[in-house]
């Protein structure tokens, strides 16, 4: 299930004012929502803003390793394609963030 942020925090804010009756208004419960989204949007940034340092950091140790002289041309071949592979999975999250509703 591919459930929005929004969503969730209408649902999360509706079940919070549902359990109180009458101590949120409707503006209320709606601002709610949005300061949950908000909460949810920036978590999920930083998660993927982290996952891609994670990826930039693994690609640039086999990528080091690639280069190195003294490491075997069976494992120089390994290592660029997981430089590669973890570079195309940052670019990937990149993308993510980019996008509508990100």
């Amino acid at each position: 299930m591919d459930t929005s942020s929004a969503e969730l925090s209408t649902v999360v804010a509706d079940a919070f004012a549902a359990a109180r009756p009458g101590a949120l208004t409707g503006e209320a419960v709606r601002d709610l929502a949005h300061r949950i989204e908000t909460a949810l949007r920036t978590a999920t940034r930083l998660e993927r803003e982290a996952c891609v340092d994670v990826c930039a950091a693994r690609s640039e140790l086999w990528s080091s390793t690639s280069d190195r002289e003294a490491t075997p041309a069976s494992l120089r071949a390994e290592a660029r394609a997981r430089a590669n592979e973890a570079q195309f999975l940052a670019d990937a999250l990149r993308v993510r963030g980019a996008g509508p509703g990100s």
